[in-house]
Parts: structure tokens; sequence; C-alpha cells
């Protein structure tokens, strides 16, 4: 039962697990506080909406622990974190930071529609795709900001 389901859930571990290698060496330290601080918000945020009512993960791990998706708060977008700020385009100007931002961002998004629409990994219950783009970006942003405030990087509230 939910074969494809799991499935899809086992080959998102695993792209994470593969991706560890173009952590470069130099950035682990970075990578591993970025990894541990998103599990933070995205918890609360993933809790605060299930139990909302407002999505609903009828395929999901740890399910008699937890109604919200393992996988998603404590993987998935801390990876996601974790590469954007890595990779995020310091020396280019605004126009080129928000692009990043919406690139990456609408990336997940659609990633996450398509889940919801083609399978049971996540069901929208009083939820929309531009909520989910609006809190990833929330979350990313404050990541961020913590990120370049621990690392004492520039600025930390500019992007």
């Amino acid at each position: 039962m939910y074969l494809i389901e799991r499935l899809i859930i086992g080959i998102v571990w695993l792209i994470c697990f593969i991706s560890l290698w173009f952590i470069p060496k130099n950035k682990l330290r970075e990578a591993s506080f970025i990894f541990l601080f998103t599990q933070l918000p995205a918890w609360i945020l993933g809790l605060a909406v299930v139990e909302a009512g407002l999505i609903e993960y009828p395929v999901r791990e740890l399910h008699k622990a937890n109604a919200t998706s393992f996988s998603f708060e404590y993987l998935v977008l801390p990876f996601i974190c974790i590469f954007f700020n890595l990779y995020y385009p310091n020396r280019k100007n605004l126009y080129k930071k928000m692009l990043y931002y919406v690139s990456i961002l609408s990336i997940f998004t659609l990633m996450e529609y398509l889940a919801e629409k083609y399978t049971r990994i996540l069901e929208y219950i009083n939820w929309e795709w531009y909520h989910t783009f609006i809190s990833m970006c929330v979350v990313v942003y404050l990541v961020r900001v913590v990120y370049k405030w621990f690392f004492r990087l520039k600025s930390p509230l500019s992007l």
C-alpha cells in the first residue's frame, strides 16, 4: 500500500544523502549549523500548519509519533537551506539575489505542488501553493539572517 509514495520518500532521502558530497569540505561547519538551525523553524511551522488542519500527510514516516512530515521538516528543508546559503550569490546585485530566491523556492514549491496533486504524500486542506512559497521564503530568509549573524558575515538583515 502506498508503494509509489514510499518509493518517492526513499528517493528523496537518497538524494539528500548523495548531496552531502556537494558540500565543500571547508564549509562543513557552516552546513552543520544551517542544517540544525533550520530544523527549529521548520518543525514549529510544520507542526502549527498540521495542527491547524491546513495540510495533512497521509503517507509519512513516524506516523504514530507526529502528524508532520519528518522528511520535509528534518531533512529536505535543511538541505535546501544548506545549498541555498552556501551557494548564495553574495557579490551580485539585488535583482540577481531576488531572482535566486524566487527561482530556488519556485522549484521547490512546484515539486511540492506536484507531490500534492499526484501522490498521497501530502494533501492541501486549507492551503495553497503560494502559502508554501511564502512560508518557505520566510524560513529561508530567517535561516539566512541567523547564519550571517552567527558567522559574523555582512549585515545580517540585508539580502
